[in-house]
């Protein structure tokens, strides 16, 4: 499923791009800040993937930095920061999509579920970073019940407009169509079948081609709360729960076959994949930060070679052979259903955020960015192009290729900018009522909490004067 990274820009938000190489050298992750009211516009589900305690980036020229006195500087203030890359991934995912449903490219090679796969791995990883950021926050505030029911009632309301809007149109769409056409688009078996109303409720057997996966992805939404109020309630301890979890998972890659159209269960642990991996990276900074940790060089040269053999073994599950040809045979049996890629895909991402490489440089491309912006429109509207009889008659390999691939950027553009867009703009319009309500709803305590501020100083004044 395609989501948030999910970068159209609202006005009133103010982005500046980080350096890629600083002058020593060093790879930086490039980021897009982001103002404190309004919620990135994206597609992905990372309306503010923020790094915890980052420093700000300024903006100022050399000159006017000299200027600036050196003594008791003021301490820098955090700014929100969206990763670029994991746009670049969705982007790169969507697209190997369309790959493999117009079956030109080894279509036994399953590009298409590791695309699935990366999806369900960036939708959870990125939503659980955001809601423990937003969790953490609330905690060390002491919020009471009705903030925390302004913040839940404010998460799903984002997941219902990043998602639903669009696949409602599309429903809506498939139910007008002919048998002929549903047949032909979606792979709907009989006619007199499609049912508009059990699309919309996602009943099991009305699962037409690409929806299989929003059900999945919306049903875990309801999990990423209580997995992280878990966590952070753990509070240390949370490696007691995280490592068992993580073995269960890796157990259930290796033994679980795995296909599409298929329940919430046989695809949980690619989803807790995602969210243990937030989690690791939130307490990894956070340990960073408090210890004043610094990456050494012979750190370094581990991590990379470490990252560097995690992608040739995921390499080696999709292609089926590199180093299980050249070096030894795969420990796991071969699959039958989906590769099992997750664990990999989420310790590159985990590392690359942490101590971002060339790898994360490369999917800060320009254009994968733009495709991870209109993924979800690629990812629901891309069977009308590749399926279009017009377009796959066509004996030229090169004429049905670019046919394809221009024809589904520009279908998925409209689409973005006529649907999805307007929809995250609603998102926040209501983000921006319930945080005005909570905070309306709490103003008789901020008004008393000023007036004994204002009173304590009166006093005190006096108490000087005597």
């Amino acid at each position: 499923m395609l989501h948030d990274a999910r970068n159209a820009t609202p006005s009133g938000r103010d982005e500046k791009a980080v350096n890629a190489v600083t002058p020593t050298g060093t790879v930086k992750l490039s980021v897009i800040d982001l103002s404190d009211e309004e919620t990135s516009t994206s597609s992905s589900d990372s309306e503010d993937q923020t790094f915890l305690g980052q420093a700000a980036a300024t903006t100022k020229s050399p000159a006017e930095a000299e200027q600036v006195p050196a003594a008791n500087p003021p301490p820098p203030q955090a700014p929100p920061t969206k990763v670029l890359f994991l746009d670049g991934i969705r982007g790169l995912a969507a697209m190997l999509v369309v790959v493999q449903h117009s079956r030109e490219f080894v279509p036994e090679l399953h590009l298409g579920s590791v695309a699935v796969d990366a999806f369900f791995i960036l939708s959870s990883f990125l939503l659980t970073w955001l809601f423990t950021k937003k969790s953490m926050k609330l905690l060390a505030q002491g919020a009471g019940a009705r903030a925390w029911a302004f913040a839940l009632v404010d998460y799903f309301q984002k997941r219902f407009f990043r998602v639903y809007p669009l696949f409602a149109i599309t429903a809506f769409v498939l139910s007008r169509l002919s048998f002929e056409n549903q047949h032909r688009y979606f792979i709907v078996p009989k006619p007199n079948e499609v049912s508009l109303y059990k699309m919309l409720v996602f009943e099991f057997a009305q699962r037409y081609h690409v929806f299989w996966t929003l059900p999945l992805e919306i049903s875990y939404y309801f999990i990423i709360p209580v997995f992280v109020l878990t966590t952070l309630k753990m509070r240390r301890f949370w490696w007691v729960a995280a490592v068992p979890l993580f073995m269960w998972t890796v157990y259930q890659g290796w033994t679980l076959i795995r296909n599409s159209h298929e329940s919430l269960n046989h695809h949980l642990h690619t989803f807790v994949l995602g969210s243990l991996g937030a989690v690791v990276f939130v307490k990894l900074d956070l340990l960073i930060k408090k210890t004043g940790f610094k990456f050494r060089l012979w750190h370094l040269v581990l991590l990379r070679a470490a990252e560097g053999l995690i992608i040739a073994l995921m390499l080696s599950v999709i292609f089926r052979g590199l180093l299980f040809d050249w070096v030894m045979a795969n420990p796991a049996p071969p699959p039958s259903g989906f590769p099992f890629v997750g664990v990999y895909m989420t310790a590159i991402i985990v590392i690359e955020v942490m101590q971002p490489s060339c790898v994360s440089t490369m999917f800060e491309w320009s254009v994968f960015r733009y495709w991870g912006k209109i993924s979800f429109s690629i990812y629901l509207l891309h069977t009308f192009v590749v399926m279009n009889p017009s377009i796959s008659h066509q004996s030229n390999y090169f004429n049905r290729l670019f046919a394809r691939l221009f024809l589904t950027i520009a279908i998925a553009t409209v689409s973005y900018w006529l649907i999805e867009y307007p929809s995250q703009l609603t998102a926040q319009h209501i983000s921006r009522f319930l945080a005005a309500r909570e905070k309306s709803s709490s103003g008789g305590l901020v008004r008393f909490t000023c007036m004994e501020k204002i009173n304590i100083k009166q006093q005190s004044a006096a108490a000087e004067m005597k």
